[in-house]
């Protein structure tokens, strides 16, 4: 990108030459300058420390790094002392040979989202599926677990679901995708022998499911306003909860088609509140308030 670089987000050459002092922990993506990840994390780090002093020595940085960047950018973060970074899209799978250890449920998913600086290893976690289990709950009073789910897509952002959904014990899975063979390989990826999952087209997923279904959008449908929809949402059972992982805009195509039609809707705010509240926790050891970092969301998405 050649545009230059906002206040208080570095590039690698930036990195090279910067100094950190206390404990330093950033977000590295491609592109990463409209994180709201630093608004939020500082904002819950003001919070630690006013309890714990210690606190106002960790500071939380934005990286915008492209994937060829990322063995040196790894290298520096060791050698100047961080505790955790935050990693986003692209580099969730692209950092992972890099690592020297990586949590089983990461490992389920196939992507990280928060590394850990440890005794000498860069330790891989992946905070996505936490988030959405807190996030539904949040939004709609219900656990994954015992619940049916339909989930719209089949890139990354849909595995990292999915896993969930087999983790938390889901009653039934399906996973829709334009492409079945990609909705397939998902399938084959994630089974454990006891969640009942299947594979479908977009364009019948809608009749294969049943009233009360969450349904998950975990495609990139409803970033622009003229995205289609992911689903024909006129077309899905009564009583659905429709829950998309996009945040901004706060209300997609799918999410107002839903609201039309007097379905319970969330956007995906919560789920980063929560996978953020989950990396916090990793690398602190102290519980994290959820609302103080939504507030400060807000406050960022907002101006």
């Amino acid at each position: 990108m050649s545009e230059s670089l906002p206040e208080g987000v570095l590039d690698l050459a930036g990195l090279r030459e910067a100094t950190f002092s206390g404990i330093p922990l950033g977000v590295v993506g491609w592109p990463v300058r409209h994180s709201v990840s630093p608004a939020m994390h500082t904002a819950a780090l003001a919070t630690l420390a006013q309890t714990d002093p210690a606190f106002s020595e960790w500071h939380y940085t934005a990286f915008e790094l492209q994937p060829s960047e990322l063995p040196e950018a790894i290298a520096l973060f060791r050698a100047k002392g961080f505790r955790g970074i935050n990693v986003t899209v692209p580099h969730k799978v692209e950092v992972l040979p890099l690592l020297d250890e990586i949590d089983s449920v990461a490992e389920k998913m196939g992507a990280v989202n928060t590394l850990v600086f440890e005794d000498g290893k860069l330790i891989g976690y992946n905070s996505d599926g936490y988030g959405i289990e807190c996030a539904v709950k949040e939004a709609f009073g219900c656990n994954l677990r015992g619940q049916s789910v339909l989930l719209l897509g089949a890139g990354g952002a849909s595995r990292a679901a999915a896993a969930q959904c087999v983790e938390s014990g889901v009653r039934s899975l399906i996973i829709a995708n334009r492409t079945l063979e990609k909705a397939q390989k998902i399938v084959e990826q994630i089974s454990d022998g006891e969640v009942q999952i299947q594979a479908a087209t977009s364009s019948d997923a809608a009749s294969q499911i049943e009233s009360g279904t969450l349904v998950i959008n975990a495609t990139s449908l409803g970033l622009r306003a003229e995205d289609s929809l992911p689903i024909e949402v006129g077309e899905l059972p009564e009583g659905c909860l429709l829950f998309d992982m996009i945040y901004n805009p706060a209300e997609t195509p799918f999410l107002l088609a839903g609201r039309m039609r007097g379905y319970p809707v969330s956007n995906g705010l919560g789920m980063l509140v929560h996978q953020g509240v989950r990396s916090l926790e990793i690398w602190t050891g102290r519980e994290v308030d959820p609302q103080v970092m939504r507030k400060a969301c807000e406050k960022s998405l907002s101006t």
